[in-house]
């Protein structure tokens, strides 16, 4: 299925300036993650047609009633200064009050406990592919301030720049740090309750290098009575080492941001 801008633009007005194609479709699904110690892994894995593969979690999550998000001092990212935010109130209309309701402030919280377990600095420098909870147009743009992919007020620079596309459209290069290559919610649809094990294991196999493996095998679409389309494209990130994947709950209140890693890549030991 083919959408265009103008299909868009076109589409009924949801929550202005917000349309229906702007929005996710519902859907239902279930997804499954075992937990267990290593031994009770291998044990269960001992006879599967592929050799188990090691990947380090590290989670970290917050939750915020919406009333929290007004006048809250903006919790600042390894790689954020407080001069950054000095002039907000000039740079934009009621820029004093942002981001508020604007943003999701509990990614934010989230994104700041899982980068400080795991050494994260830079997200730009130090991974390599995101998932985010894209179950509207503008929570890209949000998420990217939220979780310090730019600058809060400066999150459209990042799509503006390409390198959220797995192949930047203005160099031809890979994107610096490619985000939703799964097609996110709005190419997926949101199974509510399910989709954040789905982010993780799309990350998850783009560390495994088996993303294509998994989204370009016919007959798996075949057992979905799907056609896989002509134009199909390889999306894997070669060379992922490290991943981020945010999940939400609620009015954007409750957030957990996942952050995967190869343990030979790990950026501080008690990770």
């Amino acid at each position: 299925m083919k959408i265009t801008v103008d299909d868009v633009l076109k589409s009924p007005v949801v929550a202005y300036p917000l349309r229906a194609l702007d929005a996710c479709l519902m859907s239902v699904g279930a997804a499954c993650a075992i937990i267990c110690d290593e031994a009770t892994a291998m044990e269960l894995t001992k006879n599967a047609k592929q050799k188990p593969l090691r990947i380090w979690v590290t989670a970290g999550s917050h939750t915020l009633r919406p009333a929290d998000r007004r006048d809250m001092e903006i919790p600042l990212l390894p790689n954020e200064s407080a001069d950054q935010y000095k002039d907000l109130g000039k740079r934009f209309p009621g820029g004093e009050r942002y981001p508020g309701f604007t943003g999701f402030l509990a990614a934010r919280v989230a994104a700041w406990y899982a980068y400080n377990m795991t050494g994260i600095k830079d997200p730009t420098e130090d991974l390599d592919v995101i998932e985010l909870h894209d179950a509207f147009t503008i929570s890209d743009v949000q998420t990217y301030e939220d979780v310090g992919i730019r600058p809060y007020g400066e999150g459209r620079t990042y799509v503006e720049s390409g390198d959220c596309y797995h192949t930047n459209p203005h160099t031809g290069k890979p994107g610096k740090l490619p985000s939703n290559l799964s097609g996110g919610l709005l190419g997926c649809m949101h199974a509510v309750g399910a989709t954040g094990i789905m982010q993780t294991f799309e990350i998850a196999c783009h560390l495994w290098n088996r993303w294509a493996e998994v989204h370009g095998d016919e007959k798996r679409w075949k057992e979905f009575n799907r056609q896989k389309p002509s134009d199909w494209t390889d999306l894997q990130v070669k060379g992922a080492k490290r991943a981020l994947a945010i999940s939400h709950a609620g009015v954007g209140s409750h957030v957990t941001a996942t952050i995967l890693m190869d343990p030979d890549s790990l950026l501080k030991k008690d990770a």
